[in-house]
C-alpha cells in the first residue's frame, strides 16, 4: 500500500461500513476521567455489547461520565459504560447538518481552501479525518474565561496535501467555532497541482501560513529539505499533516501535538496551552533529550520517514508506569492491508521512544516491522468471527488507573467487506511496566487471583508476530501443565505470581523469548454466557501472545479446535512424510487415506511421477463424541 490509499479508502470504502454493522447540555468543565463500572468478574455477564462504526476513534470522557468517540468522516458515538454504544453521527451524511459539527462548509471554510473539499481525492465531497477531541482547562477565551473543548482535525485532498487545524467550544456537544490552522503539508516551490487536482501548491500563497511565519521571523527562512530538486514536495522527509493527537506532558504544563502519516513519518510540535497555537521551533536543530532531528516548522521527528508505513500516532502519559506511551499503526487500513498497532515508550516526551527489544522508533524508516511491539494481528478463535486490520487507536486511563485501548477493526468474512466497528479492550501493566491488552472486548469484567487449577489446561493461542501482513495468523494450541511446563505447538515453561494489583502476573518462556503478562477470566465474543480463562503477554522480541482456554466440559469446541488445528497445520503440498498426530488436546485421532499407495494413514509418502491429489480423513473422538475432518493434500514428485 502507498500513502495514496490512505485517501481513497478513507474517502470511499469506509463509507460502506454503516450499512453492515451500525446498530444503532450544559457541560462547562469535564470531570476527571472517572472509573468505568465493574459489572461481573466470575459468572455470566447479562450485558451484551452494542457496537458502532467510528473510524480512527478518539476518546473523551465528559463530566457526567458519558464517553464520546470522535472519528474520521465526522462519525461520532457515545456510551455510559464503554459496552453499549449509541451512534450519534455516521460517515458525513448531510454535510450541512452534521451533529455537533454543524455546517462543514462554514465551520471548515478556511482549511478547505487548501484541502479536503471537492478537490483531488475528495472530489464531489469531503475528506475530514481523524479528529482528536481534547479538554484544555488552560485555554483562554477573548473575554478572559478559561477552559475549552478543542477539536483538532485534518482535511486532505491527496496523499501529501493536507492541513491540521482546530475548532473550540465551551460544551463538548458544541457549538464549535473555527479557531486556527496549525501545520500544512504538500506545498511546493514549482506550484504544480498534485493528483487530479487543478489547485496551485505554491508555498507562498496567502492560504498557507508559511510566508507570514517567514516574514515575521517565526521560522528561519524556507527549508530546502521540504522540496525536491525540481521544486516539488519532498514527501520522504516531510510529514503528511494528518492524524493529530493532542496531550499534556506529565506535569500538565506543556501541551503537544503528535501527527503524521507515512511520508516523512511522525512529528511532535509544541502548542501554546492558552491559545492552542503551534510553537514552531523556528530553526533546525537536534533535540537534546532524544537526539532526534528538529525541523523548524514541523517539529521534532519521532518515527518513520522515507515513505515507510506508520500513521495514527497517539501519545499518552501513564502515571503508574512513569512512561509516555507512543502508539503507531502500521500497514494499510483496508481488510487486506494488514493494519496493526505498535507500541513504544519513553521517559521524556520527545523520546527516544523504544520498544520491548530496545529499538528506537526514530530508526524505523526502512524496516518498520522490526520496530515496535505488535499488539494485535489478523486472528480467529474457534467458533468466533475472524478479525482483520485492527488499528488507529486512542486510550482512556480513568481516575483509578483503569486502562482501555479503543480502536476500530474489520472482519474476516466472505464476501470480504470493508465494514468496521469500534472495539474496547482493557489493558494492564505487566511486570516490566508495559500495558498488556486483554484478549476479549470489555464487558465489565475485572481480573482476579485464580487458583492453579483454574488456569492449567488447553488453550488456543495466537502470536502476533512482527510482520505486517494481510494473512490470518495461525491459531496454535498450547497446554499449560500444573508442573509449570508448556506443551503443544510451542514448548517451554510458565509461572504465575501475585502482582499486588488484584491479578496474577504471568511469565512464560517459549524458546528464547520471555513473555510477561497476566491471567484474566473474560467472556468471549460469540455470546457464550460463560467466561473463559485467558492470558495476554508481551514478549521481549516485540510479539504479543493471546491465549483463550478451551473448557474441558465443552467437547464440541474442543473437537472443533483440534480439527481446526490439524487442518491449518498440515501442508497443502508435500513430497515428504507427514507427522499425523494421534492425539490433539485430549482428542484421539484415527487417520485413513483414499490413496494408501501414495500417502498412507501413517503419513508415509511414496514416490510419484506427477502431482497426485490425496484425501486424508481424520476421525476425532472425545468422551463419546466424534468429528470427521477431510483434508486434501497434493503429493508432488521429489
Amino acid at each position: 500500500m502507498t500513502g495514496t490509499m490512505k485517501v481513497s479508502v478513507k474517502n470511499i470504502l469506509v463509507a460502506l461500513s454503516a450499512a453492515f454493522f451500525v446498530l444503532s447540555g450544559a457541560f462547562q468543565t469535564p470531570a476527571a476521567e472517572q472509573p468505568m463500572p465493574a459489572l461481573d468478574t466470575e459468572g455470566t455477564c447479562a450485558i451484551q455489547p452494542l457496537h458502532v462504526s467510528v473510524h480512527d476513534p478518539s476518546v473523551i470522557l465528559d463530566q457526567d461520565g458519558t464517553c464520546y468517540l470522535f472519528g474520521s468522516h465526522t462519525a461520532i458515538a457515545s456510551s455510559k459504560d464503554l459496552i453499549q454504544w449509541e451512534q450519534i453521527s455516521s460517515d458525513y451524511g448531510n454535510g450541512r447538518q452534521v451533529p455537533i459539527y454543524g455546517d462543514l462548509d462554514k465551520l471548515l471554510k478556511i482549511p478547505f481552501r487548501w484541502a479536503g473539499r471537492d478537490d483531488g481525492d475528495a472530489a464531489g465531497g469531503y475528506a475530514v479525518w481523524t479528529p482528536d477531541i481534547f479538554w484544555n482547562e488552560q485555554y483562554r477565551w477573548e473575554d478572559g474565561t478559561k477552559g475549552a473543548y478543542m477539536l483538532y482535525l485534518c482535511t486532505s485532498s491527496t496523499w501529501t496535501r493536507s492541513v491540521i487545524s482546530f475548532c473550540v467550544a465551551k460544551k463538548l456537544t458544541g457549538p464549535y467555532t473555527f479557531a486556527s490552522l496549525i501545520v500544512y503539508s504538500g506545498f511546493t516551490k514549482n506550484g504544480k497541482p498534485d493528483g487530479n487536482s487543478t489547485r496551485s501548491t505554491k508555498w507562498d500563497q496567502d492560504i498557507l501560513n508559511l510566508k507570514e511565519l517567514k516574514d515575521k521571523d517565526v521560522i528561519d527562512e524556507i527549508s530546502d529539505n521540504w522540496f525536491t530538486k525540481d521544486g516539488g514536495w519532498n514527501f520522504r522527509y516531510a510529514p503528511n499533516a494528518i492524524d493529530p493527537n493532542v496531550f499534556f506532558d506529565k506535569d500538565h504544563r506543556r501541551m503537544y501535538l503528535s501527527y503524521g502519516s507515512w511520508s516523512g513519518g511522525i512529528f511532535l510540535l509544541e502548542l501554546d496551552p492558552e491559545t492552542g497555537l503551534a510553537i514552531y521551533p523556528g530553526v533546525d536543530s537536534t533535540d537534546r533529550e532524544s537526539g532526534n532531528f528538529v525541523d523548524r516548522y514541523f517539529g521534532i521527528h519521532l518515527a518513520g520517514g522515507g515513505h515507510a508505513y506508520g500513521e495514527g500516532p497517539y501519545i499518552k502519559y501513564d502515571p503508574e508506569s512513569g512512561f509516555y506511551h507512543l502508539f503507531i499503526t502500521y500497514g494499510g487500513l483496508a481488510s487486506d492491508g494488514g493494519y496493526n498497532m505498535r507500541l513504544f515508550r519513553s521517559r521524556h516526551v520527545s523520546g527516544p521512544y523504544l520498544d520491548a527489544a530496545g529499538r528506537n522508533a526514530a530508526d524505523n524508516a526502512y524496516d518498520p516491522d522490526d520496530y515496535g511491539i505488535k499488539l494485535i494481528g489478523n486472528y480467529k478463535f474457534t467458533g468466533q468471527v475472524g478479525v482483520r486490520s485492527a488499528g488507529h487507536n486512542s486510550q482512556l486511563i480513568d481516575s483509578t488507573g483503569n486502562r482501555y485501548l479503543i480502536y476500530h477493526q474489520r472482519f474476516d468474512v466472505k464476501p470480504q467487506l470493508e465494514a468496521h466497528e469500534v472495539r474496547v479492550h482493557q489493558q494492564f501493566l505487566n511486570e516490566d511496566g508495559w500495558p498488556v491488552t486483554a484478549v476479549y472486548e470489555y464487558r465489565g469484567e475485572k481480573p482476579s487471583l485464580y487458583s492453579k487449577s483454574e488456569i492449567v489446561g488447553h488453550y488456543e493461542m495466537v502470536c502476533s508476530g512482527t510482520e505486517t501482513s494481510s494473512d490470518m495468523l495461525p491459531t496454535l494450541l498450547l497446554t499449560l501443565n500444573a508442573d509449570g511446563s508448556v506443551e503443544g505447538s510451542k514448548t517451554g515453561t510458565w509461572t504465575m505470581s501475585d502482582s499486588g494489583k488484584g491479578y496474577h502476573n504471568l511469565t512464560m518462556k517459549l524458546g528464547n523469548t520471555v513473555y510477561k503478562g497476566l491471567f484474566f477470566r473474560q467472556h468471549t465474543e460469540n455470546k457464550d454466557p460463560n467466561a473463559v480463562m485467558t492470558f495476554s503477554a508481551i514478549g521481549d522480541d516485540n510479539t504479543s501472545l493471546w491465549g483463550s482456554r478451551i473448557a474441558p466440559s465443552n467437547r464440541e469446541l474442543t473437537l472443533e479446535a483440534a480439527a481446526s488445528f490439524i487442518r491449518n497445520t498440515l501442508p497443502k503440498v508435500t513430497s515428504d512424510d507427514l507427522v499425523l498426530p494421534s492425539e490433539v488436546i485430549g482428542c484421539r485421532i484415527r487417520w485413513s487415506s483414499n490413496l494408501e499407495n501414495v500417502l498412507n494413514h501413517e503419513g508415509h509418502v511414496c514416490p510419484v511421477q506427477e502431482k497426485t491429489k490425496v484425501t486424508l480423513t481424520a476421525v476425532l473422538s472425545l468422551g463419546g463424541e466424534t468429528r470427521t475432518e477431510m483434508i486434501k493434500i497434493r503429493v508432488r514428485p521429489e
